[in-house]
Parts: C-alpha cells; structure tokens; sequence
C-alpha cells in the first residue's frame, strides 16, 4: 500500500476518534446538565409519574442510542487501524459495525427527534417521527453495501495476486 495514503488513513482515524471523544465528553455534560441544573432546561422530576416515567424513557433512550452510535464509529475507526497493520484496507468486521450503526442511527435519530418531550412539564407531548431518521439509515446501509463491494473487490484482489 501506498505509505503517503496510509498516512492519511491513520491520520484521518485518529482525528475521528478525537472527535468521537469529545462527543462522548459533550454528551456526557450535557446530559449531566439536564438531570442537575434546575436554573436552565432541565427534567421536571416534580411532574405527575406518568409523565416522569415518559420523560425518562425519552432520556435513557436518547442516552444510550448516542453511546451505541459512538461505540460503532470508535469500533469501525479501531477496525481500520487494526487493517492497516495487517496491510487489509477493507476489514470484514466493519461490515458488521456499519449494518449495526445504520440500526442505530435510525433509533438515536429518532430518540433525538424526541427529546424535547423530555421538557415538557404539562403533559407527554405527541411522539415526533421525521424523515431524518429513514436518510440517515439509508445513507449508512448504502454506505454500508458499497463498503461490502470494496471489501469482496479487495479479497479477489488479494487471491488473483
């Protein structure tokens, strides 16, 4: 492999999983934010259960599709770095992770789209779904079967060879 590409690559995973790390951390503040800051937007924990426990679901939901979404990418930047040691540009893991982060982009997108509700101190508000959630899953599954075809190119690749 070319090594001023290689570079690259290595330099362009690193940045990405800088970037992963400051949402994790921005998230992480963010959320801390929302649960303890009584002064600004924050969860009304002093609102009737039913809505309590609608507003925590939203939450927790929203939470933990985010934290999945970034374990994808951390996993598919760690999997390209790892090929690049073992001279493979295209690591079949990856495959997987994509397949994955397109399910979880859809369900933290729509998470997201909802988490305004989590504000509401009158009453559960109506459940939002956009057409972000279906562009951005699609994106990633067509992102995902063109990596699959590069993946499959570059295994006959490395037979004929």
């Amino acid at each position: 492999m070319n090594v001023k590409m290689i570079g690259r690559l290595k330099w362009l995973c690193y940045m990405s999983l800088f970037v992963c790390a400051c949402w994790f951390l921005f998230v992480c503040y963010q959320n801390f934010n929302f649960i303890f800051d009584t002064a600004h937007r924050h969860i009304h924990l002093d609102a009737k259960n039913t809505i309590v426990a609608y507003t925590a679901t939203i939450f927790v939901l929203h939470l933990l599709f985010t934290f999945g979404l970034i374990a994808a990418f951390v996993t598919f930047f760690v999997n390209v770095l790892r090929g690049i040691r073992r001279e493979e540009l295209f690591p079949k893991a990856n495959v997987a992770v994509i397949n994955i982060g397109a399910i979880l982009i859809f369900l933290q997108t729509v998470a997201a789209d909802n988490f305004d509700q989590v504000f509401i101190v009158d009453g559960p508000g109506q459940i939002v779904l956009t057409s972000n959630p279906f562009v951005y899953a699609l994106a990633l599954l067509v992102f995902g079967a063109m990596y699959k075809i590069a993946y499959d190119v570059a295994t006959e690749h490395d037979l004929t060879v």
